[in-house]
């Protein structure tokens, strides 16, 4: 390689890199595609909710449904306990209910909610598929 043909390469990496919208676009595509790739599918509509915006010159931002969250992370379980507050009547449980609430007729018992995490994308992943795809294409045109 001459001193010209390196300059001439060096130049047009400046250029790519100085406007890096097409690369992150790029960039983003292959992350969708990994996270439409793992994530559960009942109804079809967070699959096709995944999306990602390029904001400015360099911040990829991705969307999806709100619940998608909640699907990868996972839901703690909504838990009522028994304590002891020294009322007259004892042990009660809390949260307390209203007067005339919950034990009557059709009266059901606390349940416990959750939702394990099924993940589906990890953001620390993400950030390092940028940065080796921005790497691996320094490498490659340079």
């Amino acid at each position: 390689m001459t001193v010209d043909e390196f300059m001439n390469d060096l130049e047009g990496l400046g250029q790519e890199l100085s406007q890096p919208q097409q690369l992150l676009l790029d960039i983003s595509d292959n992350i969708i595609a990994g996270m439409k790739s793992r994530v559960p599918v009942r109804s079809g509509d967070l699959k096709r909710s995944i999306t990602a915006i390029i904001e400015g010159d360099n911040r990829i931002v991705f969307t999806m449904l709100d619940y998608g969250v909640y699907l990868n992370y996972g839901v703690t379980p909504n838990v009522f306990k028994t304590t002891n507050r020294g009322s007259f009547l004892g042990i009660i449980r809390d949260p307390y209910p209203a007067p005339g609430f919950g034990m009557g007729r059709g009266y059901q018992p606390p349940r416990r909610y959750g939702m394990k995490a099924r993940v589906f994308y990890d953001e620390s992943d993400i950030t390092q598929q940028i940065g080796d795809s921005f790497l691996e294409e320094i490498l490659v045109d340079f």
